[in-house]
């Protein structure tokens, strides 16, 4: 029995990701929570590569690049419409 070191390594993004979607409830503004949504998705790209290189499969990285720049336009959407007062 061998130990996959890449799919140790993606675990440990998506529990990292896991950390990031639990900062997105509580953040005190707008802005911290797009970020948190930016970083959860970029560790969840970032374990979907390992997953990939893990399995040996295409469609994981086709799949999470695609919902990553759904993501990414909606954040900057949301960024452009919605502006806050400052403080």
């Amino acid at each position: 029995m061998t130990i996959d070191i890449w799919f140790i390594a993606a675990a440990g993004f998506f529990l990292l990701t896991l950390c990031a979607i639990l900062r997105i409830f509580p953040g005190p503004t707008l802005n911290d929570r797009l970020i948190a949504v930016n970083v959860a998705t970029t560790l969840a790209c970032a374990g979907s590569l390992a997953l990939t290189v893990a399995l040996g499969s295409l469609l994981v990285v086709l799949i999470a690049g695609l919902l990553a720049c759904i993501v990414f336009a909606t954040t900057v959407r949301i960024s452009q419409v919605r502006k806050e007062a400052a403080p």
